[in-house]
């Protein structure tokens, strides 16, 4: 209770006591049961009037809302605005709009998972321009398959960019491990047959390798800042990153990096393949979200096969698990309509059709 006392009630008999001023001057003790229960008849007849002059007009100006701001002045007419115009495209004035979708060939599964507009052949690659996110569970051969995908890009002539968030490229300490850069060259030499001088002089000198493990501290901006340089110094076209999780170790913005990313690769005309991990739900780190916001998402899972007849379908035993990639999403091509069995190369671990993957649901042949 304040201590003024509310000048609409009168005080109380035998109020205020000896040696005080008149009620309402601070300091002024309250008095028991002072003001009354109740509603204040002064009070409730003040927020009346103000109600009836809001409502006339009359009274103060209602608070503008601050996204509504500016929407409230006045667009010139006399001119158009250079600055307000700079990202306006007027379709009409850019002549024959229609494109096919380009298929960029990387890899066996890869290039039969999305299909030509007719949707009767593979496209024979991935969808040239994307920014394709490519999730399965550890151990399941998709970096291996992605270095694959760049050997072969590398070896046309295309300048590629490996981005390693999640292990060193080179065994700098001399641990004895084999580093990625080792894995680089047997699995490169693998799929072209070239000896170890040949790749390096065809293939290795088209790769350029950035280091953006989080363990240094680096943020996303400066990330970006070296993602940008390279591409505009060095003219990269095609770029691998393993894995976009990584590059934020809070995993809270993979979606939001993921749709900064790839608004980039396509201004600069820009092939991007981003790895990613699974949480235990069987989704990408990112969600939804991430799903959402990639051109193209290719999912590696875990299938069960829950009855005999099913096991027979996949050449498989009753409750075996077996591993399958689907296509999930692509915004320019259609999509090959079954999963597909996987296997891996002996010796490469890169990703290849099961021998055993049911006849009816065998990839489509490119056209």
């Amino acid at each position: 209770m304040s201590e003024i006392q509310n000048p609409n009630y009168p005080a109380p008999p035998g109020y205020p006591p000896p040696g005080y001023p008149a009620p309402g001057y601070p300091g002024y003790p309250p008095a028991p049961g002072y003001p009354p229960a109740g509603p204040n008849p002064a009070a409730m007849m003040q927020q009346m009037m103000q109600m009836m002059m809001a409502m006339s007009g009359s009274g103060p100006a209602p608070a503008v809302d601050a996204a509504a701001q500016p929407f409230s002045y006045a667009v010139p007419e006399d001119k158009p605005d250079p600055g307000l115009e700079a990202e306006l495209i007027r379709p009409a004035t850019k002549g024959s709009l229609l494109r096919e979708q380009q298929a960029l060939p990387v890899q066996e599964v890869l290039d039969v998972l999305c299909l030509t507009p007719d949707g009767k052949h593979a496209l024979g690659g991935i969808p040239k321009g994307c920014t394709i996110a490519f999730a399965g569970p550890p151990g399941k051969g998709k970096t291996r398959s992605a270095i694959e995908a760049m050997v072969r890009v590398a070896l046309g002539g295309t300048r590629c960019l490996f981005v390693i968030a999640e292990e060193g490229f080179l065994d700098e300490a001399g641990s004895g491990r084999e580093p990625l850069s080792s894995r680089l060259v047997r699995i490169g030499m693998g799929v072209t047959g070239l000896s170890e001088q040949e790749l390096t002089e065809k293939v290795l000198a088209n790769i350029l390798v950035l280091n953006a493990q989080y363990h240094k501290g680096q943020t996303w901006e400066e990330f970006v800042n070296r993602y940008r340089y390279i591409i505009e110094r060095e003219q990269v076209r095609f770029v691998v990153i393993d894995s976009l999780n990584t590059l934020d170790p809070t995993r809270s913005r993979t979606a939001d990096n993921l749709s900064a990313l790839k608004t980039y690769n396509h201004e600069k005309g820009v092939t991007c393949l981003t790895i990613g991990q699974i949480r235990d739900t069987g989704m990408p780190v990112g969600g939804e979200a991430l799903m959402h916001t990639a051109d193209a998402v290719f999912l590696i899972e875990e299938m069960s096969l829950g009855s005999k007849e099913e096991a027979a379908l996949w050449g498989g035993k009753y409750r075996d698990v077996i591993d399958v990639i689907r296509a999930v999403k692509c915004v320019t091509t259609p999509l090959f309509p079954h999963v597909l069995r996987l296997a891996q190369k002996e010796g490469l671990g890169t990703l290849s059709v099961h021998p055993a993957q049911p006849e009816e649901m065998l990839p489509f042949p490119p056209a």
